[in-house]
């Protein structure tokens, strides 16, 4: 057996490649499946298959303290991150959404200098200003072959919530100490964020209805199921309880190249000379986040 170091670095590796992939098939199955009904039949479907797993496993039922906060979490990874995330990418370019991921680490920053009041020093501010400024360039590029449109714009500024979402659910998670299996906890997670999406599917979208979905479609929604969903969400679980969060957040720099090059290669996504110079910024600056921040 290894140790569980090991395997939270076995972990970080999956995240790191397959999450990157999702962004793709999710661009492919948005050809067919409104984003929030898209996100809601993922993770309502990965939720009951982990739940039906953990029952054949005799699981104990998770006391209603715990389902109150897993629901809580499940609104803001789930509904707000995953839903908002998948919507963005339907006005952009699905690698952009995985770019924009890249502030991670330093939303996990300010997340932590504001809520729990954690020291920042000066080079933690130099470096969050470059890789800010490596994102701006990226997303200016775009913006002169969008024209700045309000597709465009709304795209953007999806995608920049659900990573505040994301960042939020991610520092709860991090500060909480969960008594029960943490596995089962993914599990409602994805149930209740899956459900209020399919609220939010019914008020803001007109639904497709399950027949008319090509099975080619069922293809890239049982991907997103049980590898975006089922395999990935646990993946990141065991890797920020076994790992600092400033190195879990490494995962962001591989995401955007394994999007970018399905993307430009498969999807004939627009590619510009600026992404190479912005990334390579937004890079810096993450590696001067995680070289003068402290382990989390």
């Amino acid at each position: 057996m290894y140790p569980p170091k090991t395997k939270a670095y076995w972990a970080l590796t999956a995240i790191s490649i397959l999450w990157g992939t999702t962004w793709f098939v999710s661009k492919l199955a948005l050809a067919q499946v409104p984003a929030l009904q898209l996100s809601a039949m993922r993770q309502t479907t990965a939720g009951l298959i982990l739940l039906i797993w953990f029952a054949f496993r005799s699981n104990p039922w998770l006391p209603a303290r715990e389902l109150l906060f897993h629901a809580l979490l499940g609104f803001l990874f789930f509904t707000c991150s995953n839903g908002l995330s998948t919507w963005g990418i339907t006005y952009i370019p699905s690698f952009m959404g995985a770019l924009i991921g890249c502030l991670l680490p330093f939303m996990l920053v300010i997340g932590n200098y504001v809520l729990y009041g954690k020291r920042v020093s000066w080079m933690v501010v130099v470096s969050l200003l470059i890789g800010f400024a490596g994102i701006f360039i990226i997303i200016t590029s775009f913006g002169k072959e969008f024209g700045a449109g309000p597709h465009f714009v709304a795209g953007i500024s999806l995608t920049l919530i659900s990573l505040l979402t994301w960042t939020s659910g991610t520092l709860l998670l991090s500060k909480k100490v969960m008594p029960s299996n943490p596995y089962v906890g993914v599990a409602w997670q994805m149930l209740f964020g899956g459900l209020m999406l399919f609220l939010s599917s019914w008020i803001f979208e007109t639904d497709v209805p399950i027949s008319q979905i090509s099975p080619q479609i069922w293809l890239y929604f049982m991907y997103l199921v049980l590898v975006g969903s089922v395999m990935c969400f646990l993946s990141y679980q065991y890797a920020i309880k076994h790992l600092p969060l400033s190195l879990v957040s490494v995962y962001v720099y591989i995401n955007p190249m394994v999007a970018l090059g399905l993307g430009v290669w498969l999807l004939n996504e627009p590619f510009h000379w600026q992404i190479i110079p912005g990334a390579l910024i937004t890079f810096l600056g993450i590696y001067g986040v995680k070289r003068f921040q402290k382990s989390s």
